[in-house]
């Protein structure tokens, strides 16, 4: 009998996932580091993310010895590793009057402390914490060292979340998350920090009954692709919101938009 394809898919991403999650070349479409499949305590999950695609689904599968084993290290008192806590290098420092090109950026994006400033590559540096810890951090290029524009310090952290609200508000990058939280009390923003979700992400997102995506104009394609994966992966159904411009203008339009659908 001739397989179905939803049951070839089905099959490949049980095969590659099983060591863990996996990202590669989609063997359906071709699509290059666009296939992502992941099975973890009973539940196989696995996307391609190429606009045209309709590879995807989740399904409920026996779980695997190493996954119950996983599952029941906590309980039987193995400790959880930590996150190790960034030690913050001597060029990073807390800024003062003199650092002018870190002052202008605060003021131009209207963000008041918090920061740090990398005054080797000359970056406002966003810290990200842990438990009250510092883990990682995020440094926009202000001088004139552009390249990287966005510098993660450590790697350790997936995304950077501000604010306690009950919308979850996925948005371009840091600053545009700040100036969201600073906007919409009733959300919590979430820059990912790179260019694609990963179950970090999803297992954050999941923590929230309403999920709002609302990238720069020019992303169309990414916001397809991240309301896609979320949904698949997360179950909540997601709001992909067109703005005018970034959050991070404030234009008037784009708030009143994000408001009624934050209410």
């Amino acid at each position: 009998m001739k397989k179905s394809n939803w049951k070839k898919h089905r099959e490949y991403a049980e095969a590659v996932s099983a060591q863990g999650p996996h990202r590669g070349d989609c063997p359906f479409c071709g699509g290059k580091n666009t296939f992502s499949a992941t099975c973890e305590y009973g539940t196989l999950m696995y996307n391609c993310y190429k606009l045209g695609c309709n590879v995807g689904g989740r399904f409920d599968t026996d779980m695997t010895a190493a996954e119950i084993r996983r599952h029941m290290r906590p309980a039987q008192g193995e400790p959880k590793k930590e996150i190790e806590t960034m030690e913050l290098p001597e060029y990073m420092v807390i800024p003062t009057p003199q650092h002018v090109k870190h002052n202008r950026f605060m003021r131009r994006w209207g963000i008041v402390g918090g920061t740090y400033y990398d005054v080797k590559d000359e970056r406002v540096v966003f810290p990200i914490y842990h438990k009250g810890r510092i883990i990682d951090a995020v440094g926009r290029a202000v001088g004139e060292k552009k390249n990287p524009k966005w510098y993660r310090y450590t790697g350790a952290a997936h995304y950077y979340t501000i604010g306690q609200g009950e919308v979850m508000l996925v948005v371009e990058d840091v600053v545009s998350a700040i100036v969201a939280h600073q906007e919409l009390p009733n959300v919590t923003a979430m820059a990912i920090l790179g260019t694609t979700m990963n179950p970090k992400h999803f297992g954050k997102i999941g923590e929230y009954e309403r999920v709002i995506i609302a990238l720069d104009p020019d992303a169309v394609g990414k916001t397809i692709e991240y309301r896609r994966e979320i949904e698949l992966w997360t179950g909540r159904q997601t709001t992909a919101l067109s703005l005018s411009d970034d959050i991070k203008y404030r234009m008037p339009e784009d708030m009143e938009k994000l408001e009624e659908l934050c209410l």
